[in-house]
């Protein structure tokens, strides 16, 4: 019998060759805005994007958008500035014909001596640099509740997706439901394309904004004035709004056909065609977590986000790695902490500025100069961000802040329902991987991106002691074709090694017995 050993080297004598200066992960706000920095200051840097044009979720097909003008002027109008704020962003990433972008290009791993693989159409490899930013922003929370996978219940992101790559536009009996600016925005937009939403059905109280009151900073008040815009527009046009509902289900025989909440201690029954849900975001941390980056827990959330510091510097979890050495990687945007558009520009700005200031020269002139537009582009983050200890008092988790009753399908993928996940933890699966092992929660396409929270919380629920961690990640990330992983390009030759251990019997002594 031959045993073949993939053989892991001394990295100290064999540092890997670099391809280009800096690598980021996402053509969003952050990554577009550290790119063009990078670039500008004469540095090599490849953006890789999963989508097909620059922009992010925020600014998603804006670029396509304008140039379809006069047909999407409607559309353009009532997405509103929040969403035309990307063209000057857009336009200057575009005009640095130097930086590499790579649009349709999915990462599959990452590690945290500056690695990233890639997959483009049947094409894969593997690309290095000294600095990688993960700029792969955020998603919507997972809000399982009964009724939720219907055929016509959607999220806020989802729908605004429609209008802005398929410039689709809903139609019948809308409810929105949920808390946060988005919903509000979304509202407003599809008031602004003269769809009227049968309610906006929220989860916050008044209680929350007059709590929330007490933590406005001065910088924040722009922010919160665009909002009070939207609330105030849509009062006038005389759609329907409830706050503090809870007790969310659809319903229907196929598809969404009513949505059933409780109003002031009173069960009431929407018809609806389309039900929009909304309950914040959270940082997507597939990439980091299956890198090997610290998380942590935010019990007031409940949901996981990367240890950084402000300059988006990542903490390496404790336990064995795909490599060696300092961690290569900084994390920025939403995919650090959740701030919006401006807030994610002006951290991409500032970890650009960062990165630079390391790179330049040690003569102390240099040094000084670079220490102080770190601390300018630093303040900058600081101002955008002001607004956000009001969001998160104003607007507290709502449809998510209670576990989901028993008959609520949790994992998507395998249709797992909460019942049968509280049934395997009862019978001693006290783990996350125990869990994914004994039920398959978390093996479907999403990889745990829809389920992990709340099977964390469920776990969480039958051992309060329990500090909830995600499934243990490993590479391949997203789904690799096999034609594609048999001709990967790049392969450190270093880690592709191979030491065979010959263990097979002569042929001289075949029959004989072993010693």
């Amino acid at each position: 019998m031959s045993l073949t050993v993939l053989h892991m080297p001394d990295r100290q004598n064999a540092p890997p060759a670099y391809d280009t200066d800096v690598i980021i992960i996402g053509a969003g706000p952050a990554g577009m805005s550290a790119a063009v920095e990078l670039s500008e200051a004469g540095r090599r840097v490849i953006v890789l994007d999963m989508q097909p044009t620059p922009g992010g979720q925020i600014f998603r097909s804006l670029e396509t958008n304008l140039a379809a003008r006069p047909a999407t002027n409607e559309l353009l109008d009532a997405l509103g500035s929040t969403y035309l704020a990307g063209e000057a962003l857009i336009a200057r990433f575009r005009a640095l014909t130097e930086i590499d972008y790579r649009p349709d290009t999915t990462v599959w791993d990452l590690r945290t001596d500056g690695t990233v693989g890639w997959l483009r159409g049947d094409a894969a490899g593997y690309i290095r640099a000294p600095d990688v930013i993960l700029a792969n922003g955020a998603m919507e929370r997972p809000v399982p509740f009964p009724g939720w996978t219907l055929p016509g219940v959607m999220t806020a992101g989802a729908v605004q997706t429609l209008l802005k790559a398929g410039r689709l536009k809903p139609d019948g009996r809308i409810v929105l439901a949920g808390t946060g600016p988005l919903i509000f925005l979304l509202a407003e937009q599809l008031r602004c394309l003269g769809i009227r939403p049968a309610m906006v059905a929220r989860t916050d109280r008044l209680t929350d904004s007059i709590a929330a009151s007490r933590v406005i900073r001065l910088a924040a008040l722009p922010a919160i004035l665009k909002g009070a815009v939207w609330l105030g527009k849509l009062k006038v046009a005389g759609i329907a709004m409830k706050t503090g509902v809870s007790a969310l289900r659809a319903q229907g025989n196929g598809r969404v056909e009513s949505v059933t909440l409780t109003v002031a201690n009173k069960q009431v029954t929407i018809p609806c065609d389309l039900l929009v849900v909304h309950d914040g975001i959270v940082p997507s941390i597939d990439l980091a977590h299956g890198a090997g980056l610290a998380l942590e827990w935010r019990d007031n959330d409940s949901s996981w986000r990367p240890e950084t510091s402000l300059d988006g510097t990542a903490t390496v979890a404790p336990g064995p790695l795909m490599s060696d050495g300092p961690c290569r990687i900084r994390v920025s945007g939403d995919a650090r902490v959740i701030g919006g558009g401006e807030a994610a520009i002006a951290h991409g700005r500032h970890v650009a500025t960062v990165i630079l200031g390391q790179a330049c020269d040690r003569e102390k002139e240099v040094v000084k100069a670079g220490r102080r537009d770190a601390a300018k582009t630093a303040a900058a983050v600081h101002r955008a961000m002001a607004y956000r200890p009001f969001i998160e008092s104003a607007f507290p988790l709502g449809i998510a802040k209670n576990l989901p009753p028993d008959e609520a399908i949790i994992c998507r993928c395998e249709e797992l329902s909460a019942g049968t996940l509280r049934a395997a933890i009862a019978e001693g699966a006290t783990d996350m991987n125990l869990v994914r092992g004994t039920s398959r929660c978390g093996m479907g396409p999403c990889q745990g991106r829809s389920c992990s929270v709340t099977l964390a919380r469920l776990l969480s629920e039958a051992n309060p002691h329990l500090r909830p961690s995600p499934f243990r990640a490993r590479p391949p990330f997203r789904p690799l074709p096999l034609g594609a992983l048999a001709k990967l390009e790049g392969v450190d030759p270093q880690l592709s090694q191979i030491e065979s251990l010959e263990d097979k019997p002569d042929a001289s002594t075949e029959g004989e017995p072993y010693a």
